[in-house]
């Protein structure tokens, strides 16, 4: 019993400490996230106020609004991100947030994920964060009650629980990322 608590409170750690030096090769994908990122929160202001909408139609994994994209945005990259967008996301109105009057290309817990996903490489390229595993399960499962008790009751969340559930599983998931590339880079630099 003893070693099984052992076990799981390991599971639960939670350590971090300054890199020595900045690994480039995670310089990369952090640069990468935060242009991302910066555009999808711009883009929706390079168009005039009040022409991006998408309803409440869209599924995921199915271009359906891409007729309306492609007819009502000008700008040839936003397209493109709102495609994007249209493919990965059900882009739903009522699940989205607003900029400048036109709605963003993801859903609040997208964005929230893009959002946590830049935050944890950029932490994760300063620091060397060690998390357990149980700790990460414990960070995913907050978005997976939100979205399951939705699915199975009457509850309906909002666009802030969203965003911030989107938000820890983003920065947790690169944090993880990161960590594992440093272990595994620790690990081959000592044979």
């Amino acid at each position: 019993m003893g070693s099984v608590l052992a076990r799981l409170l390991e599971s639960l750690t939670f350590k971090i400490e300054r890199n020595k030096k900045t690994s480039l090769i995670l310089l990369i994908p952090a640069i990468f996230l935060i242009i991302w990122s910066l555009l999808i929160i711009v883009f929706p202001l390079t168009q005039p106020p009040g022409t991006i909408y998408l309803g409440n139609e869209g599924k995921v994994n199915i271009a359906d609004n891409a007729e309306y994209i492609n007819s009502h945005i000008t700008n040839p990259i936003a397209r493109g991100i709102y495609l994007i967008g249209d493919i990965m996301c059900h882009q739903h109105a009522d699940r989205s947030y607003f900029i400048g009057g036109n709605q963003m290309p993801f859903c609040a817990r997208c964005t929230g994920i893009f959002l946590g996903l830049t935050i944890g490489m950029i932490i994760g390229t300063i620091f060397k964060v060690e998390i357990g595993v149980g700790l990460y399960i414990l960070t995913l499962l907050p978005m997976a009650l939100d979205g399951v008790i939705q699915l199975l009751t009457p509850y309906e969340s909002t666009n802030l629980v969203r965003l911030l559930t989107g938000l820890l599983v983003g920065t947790f998931t690169s944090l993880v990322l990161c960590y594992i590339y440093y272990d595994t880079h620790d690990s081959t630099s000592r044979k």
